[in-house]
């Protein structure tokens, strides 16, 4: 018989599925020791094959993901074209489906988080889409926010940052949420107020500050104005043009053909639509976005201020592989920052990541419901809801309010007390009521927390299950307890 894991390597193994994962199921530490943490992560940065279990509960949710022609044939009927000629008029007619349909798209990405082997991609799925996040509330945006995920973001989670950013760039999501869909050349009518449409920098500004140069990237306003310029005619092709499929359109007549210059380099006059491409290539091989791209990853990875060390390591990989975010991810990993005690259990997870981990270290599996959604939303994080192009923060100022740690231990005690609607927790394969409850609590905790079952934490849990009487009670008191201790809420 092997030799148990020691107690470094379960600690080690703990931080990695922390942080590269939404946290261990049961006995998932012990099995990451055993097989080392290394060959885990790489196991992981090449994609696991997908769990049965997680594609037959996405089956109810696969709707959610569908092209936005196809929701609307399926909300609508096949003749909707007929029924709805103009965009506003569709925008009337699909409202009462749009609530169910985001339910849904949240849940299903819930659903991943818990049950998908894929990890690595899921964590990574959430991250670049608050980093391209898209408000799925705005408009027409609703109707693409699933194909967005599944399309642009999913696909590309952990392949090129040159061709995520193309992905983003060139979806309708994006084009609409950010107005870049209106975008038009200057011109004498709208110089002279008689026209409503002219140029709009509201992409072109955030494509600088948020995706990849950085606020502190070293662009000007004047960049700004000329990236607006290069994507003039980068739209959507809309219901009222008779067409009806949705997708990307570079349109000629709203293209500004002018010389442009942008970052230094001169854009000549009449490329069209591959000026933008060219535009984005520069931007994705940029030293700012390397530096940028590579602090915001170890923020998620490592620390609120991340080290200096991990900022380095993680952007000359990125310089190196021409923006392999896997290579970036890998830098990470080996960075001894990354390692170091100052980062174990530090970082306050995010609502998403409270629920997942929590569904997971209790082996719960969503219901297949759309209540659950509901849950992120009592503890302020409604998936693919926020509205500022920032998407949700991931640092622990923005979360730790006095109100959001009590929604958070409520979560706790409902989740303890089976009250949880949405998650079907197995609690007689994960802690059975019986003779043996009070050392299953205990072995537990401990294996929950990573903390031995003498340590001060689990003796106050002891203390306080003690007394009470009911076994039913004595679980539902101790898991409240764990979930909501302060250990659990950090990662």
């Amino acid at each position: 018989m092997d030799a148990p894991p020691s107690a470094e390597a379960l600690a080690e193994a703990r931080h990695v599925l922390g942080r590269f994962s939404f946290g261990p199921r049961p006995g998932e530490v012990e099995r990451v020791a055993r097989m080392g943490h290394a060959r885990w992560l790489a196991a992981q940065l090449a994609g696991p094959e997908e769990s049965p279990l997680l594609e037959a509960a996405l089956v109810p949710h696969r709707a959610a993901y569908a092209p936005p022609k196809q929701l609307v044939e399926d909300w609508l009927g096949e003749d909707w074209e007929e029924s709805a000629r103009t965009d506003r008029e569709l925008r009337r007619e699909t409202r009462p489906y749009f609530k169910e349909h985001l339910q849904r798209l949240a849940t299903a990405e819930l659903t991943r988080d818990i049950l998908s082997r894929r990890q690595l991609e899921a964590v990574m799925t959430d991250f670049w889409a608050n980093h391209f996040n898209v408000f799925a509330g705005k408009g027409f945006v609703r109707l693409f926010e699933g194909d967005y995920l599944e399309r642009a973001i999913r696909p590309h989670a952990l392949g090129k940052f040159s061709d995520l950013l193309l992905a983003t760039a060139r979806h309708p999501a994006m084009l609409l949420y950010l107005d870049n869909a209106q975008s038009r050349k200057e011109s004498r009518k709208v110089r002279q107020g008689k026209a409503r449409r002219g140029l709009n920098e509201n992409y072109a500004r955030e494509l600088l500050e948020l995706h990849t140069l950085g606020v502190d990237g070293g662009y000007t306003q004047e960049d700004v104005q000329s990236v607006a310029r290069i994507l003039t005619g980068w739209s959507v092709v809309r219901l009222s043009e008779g067409e009806g499929d949705f997708q990307f359109v570079f349109r000629k007549s709203a293209h500004d053909r002018g010389e442009k210059k942008a970052l230094g380099e001169v854009f000549p006059a009449g490329e069209g639509e591959s000026e933008g491409r060219r535009l984005l290539e520069l931007l994705a091989r940029h030293p700012s976005t390397a530096r940028h791209v590579a602090r915001r990853l170890c923020i998620r990875f490592v620390a609120d201020e991340p080290p200096a060390s991990c900022v380095h390591a993680a952007s000359r990989a990125y310089t190196q592989t021409e923006g392999d975010i896997r290579a970036v991810v890998r830098a990470i990993s080996e960075d001894a920052s990354f390692w170091s005690p100052a980062a174990r259990g530090v970082k306050l997870k995010t609502p998403l990541e409270l629920v997942a981990s929590a569904a997971r270290a209790l082996g719960a599996h969503p219901d297949g419901s759309l209540v659950l959604s509901k849950t992120l939303e009592r503890l302020g994080e409604p998936l693919l809801q926020e509205r500022v192009p920032t998407g949700y923060p991931d640092s622990e100022p923005e979360w730790a309010s006095g109100g959001g740690m009590l929604a958070r231990l409520k979560f706790a005690s409902d989740l303890g007390a089976g009250q949880l609607r949405g998650l079907s927790v197995p609690w007689e394969e994960t802690l059975p009521l019986g003779p043996e409850l009070t050392a299953s609590l205990a072995r537990f905790g401990s294996s929950v927390l990573g903390l031995p079952e003498s340590s001060r934490t689990l003796r106050l849990v002891q203390e306080e299950v003690s007394t009470l009487s009911e076994p039913e009670q004595r679980r539902a008191a101790a898991v409240a307890l764990i979930l909501g201790s302060p250990e659990f809420q950090r990662q």
